[in-house]
């Protein structure tokens, strides 16, 4: 029988994730559901909202405007935009059991070095027989390909007809093309203009797996940059960042103006994105290391003039989260061409940038690099931002009044909206509970507390521990996203 400690790491994370609530199977009550859809309980929302309020500081930080679009898309938008023509996985069938497979993610769990997406059909047969690829229930050699429409189509209206005459949103961002010309015009009528939305989007993939790596229905972030003169983009954080270009291996890591002036970046706009991506990856908690540029060549959309894949490490995997693509004037002209009013300035349509981000990738990923573990503890290493509370207030017990100043401590924290509070179970039980979900802090109010109003604070990292006074806790929490333990330590303890 196998131990906490033989499971992998993905599946520690899910075992936690389903014990604490922070996200699990859609209708997971019924045994046989539709695989690829997820909920994200009370505790696992708190965090992707956070996730969130991250991302809106960078918005704030360069200027974006935030919108809102419909999760439902006209028919006529997705012929334009060439969605209802191209947007296809390649499926192939196990010819013995009938099990259905993505054929570009089999080969490329093959040979992770060679890029099959976008491969025509001949090739990707050949190669499904050159590595053997083989069904994963029974076994039996996989030699067919065939393509899979990956848009949910739907009949919007009261008409009974089977045409589809709309569609579920492949991908975000198409609603902030369809919104700006009205945004344009009410703020400002200038370029460069940047706006963002999240929300969801809804792909029939062949076989979700992964949790909340690959689903049918997920959230995407996105950031559009319309533009009509690349020259006004200038770099102001000049990061290091680590590029994995296959065509120049020596240019692994350097500034991104470096980059620019190699022409491993080819322009400025994209330098520009690329920095705004990188210090929001970085203010969310992921390391240097953990982080990577890959550049797209073949592989890259057919409208993109420059593309990068932004990827977080996985174990010794990479996975993308971020797409980052130079759509130059596509989107737009499609649009126009089938009849859209387009606002053109100075005679030509603005051209847009795109960061899309995988918003429920980032959240996984983001647990995944944080998840720690020994002996005795799980825990989630996560930034005091990101954490679901930013710290808990416990009575060593539920008696002699404990309770009640422990919940006085809370209602009349200026934090008392993300603090925790539970009396229920021992300390070292609640302590681990806290752990679980990542909150960073515990306060402990004991009999001491009764008598000099002192309290104890744990340290979720490093299990330390210091007495404090409870009127320095707000402050405490204030300074706690900007200095380490031990300097909190040294600035509270009494």
């Amino acid at each position: 029988m196998k131990t906490d400690n033989d499971l992998s790491v993905e599946d520690r994370l899910m075992k936690v994730a389903l014990s604490r609530g922070i996200y699990f199977k859609t209708a997971e009550i019924f045994g046989d559901n539709i695989s690829g859809f997820w909920e994200y309980g009370p505790t696992g929302l708190r965090i992707f909202n956070n996730l969130l309020s991250v991302w809106r500081k960078t918005l704030d930080r360069i200027g974006a405007l935030e919108i809102s679009g419909s999760s439902i898309i006209p028919r006529k938008v997705l012929q334009a935009s060439g969605h209802e023509k191209n947007f296809f996985d390649v499926a192939t069938t196990c010819e013995k059991c009938g099990s259905v497979y993505r054929a570009d993610k089999l080969l490329e769990a093959a040979a992770p070095d060679t890029v099959f997406e976008g491969m025509p059909d001949d090739q990707l047969v050949e190669s499904l027989k050159k590595y053997g690829i083989k069904c994963e229930k029974c076994g039996f050699p996989l030699t067919n390909v065939r393509h899979f429409g990956s848009m949910f189509g739907l009949n919007a209206g009261a008409e009974d007809s089977k045409e589809v005459n709309a569609y579920l949103r492949p991908e975000a961002c198409q609603s902030i093309f369809l919104d700006f010309d009205r945004v344009f015009k009410v703020y400002g009528r200038a370029l460069p203009l940047t706006l963002a939305q999240v929300g969801k989007a809804y792909r029939n993939e062949i076989s979700p797996r992964n949790s909340l790596i690959r689903e049918r229905e997920f959230y995407q972030n996105d950031i559009e940059i319309f533009f009509d003169d690349e020259s006004k983009f200038e770099l102001g954080d000049d990061r290091e960042i680590t590029v994995f270009d296959k065509k120049n291996p020596d240019a692994s890591s350097m500034k991104i103006s470096e980059y620019l002036s190699k022409g491993v970046i080819e322009s400025k706009v994209t330098a520009y994105a690329l920095s705004i991506l990188d210090a929001f990856l970085h203010d969310l908690g992921f390391k240097r290391e953990e982080i990577r540029y890959r550049k797209l060549y073949e592989d890259k959309a057919f409208y993109s003039k420059e593309s990068f894949d932004a990827e977080i490490k996985k174990g010794d995997d990479w996975v993308e989260v971020t797409a980052c693509n130079h759509r130059g004037d596509h989107d737009l002209a499609a649009y126009k061409e089938y009849g859209g009013s387009i606002v053109e300035i100075g005679g030509r349509i603005p051209q847009i940038f795109e960061l899309s981000s995988g918003t429920d990738r980032l959240f996984y990923l983001l647990l995944y690099s944080s998840f720690k573990s020994d002996a005795e503890r799980e825990w989630f290493e996560l930034n005091a931002s990101l954490s679901p509370y930013r710290a808990a207030v416990f009575p060593l017990m539920p008696k002699d009044s404990l309770d009640e100043i422990a919940m006085k401590i809370k209602t009349g924290s200026f934090y008392s909206d993300v603090m925790f509070y539970s009396a229920t179970a021992s300390i070292g039980k609640r302590y681990r509970r806290a752990d679980e979900v990542g909150i960073k802090f515990d306060f402990t109010v004991d009999y001491q507390t009764k008598e000099d109003n002192t309290l104890t604070i744990r340290d979720r990292d490093t299990m330390d521990q210091f007495r404090m006074k409870v009127e320095d806790i707000d402050l405490l929490i204030k300074d706690s996203t900007k200095v380490e333990f031990s300097e909190l330590k040294g600035k509270y303890a009494h």
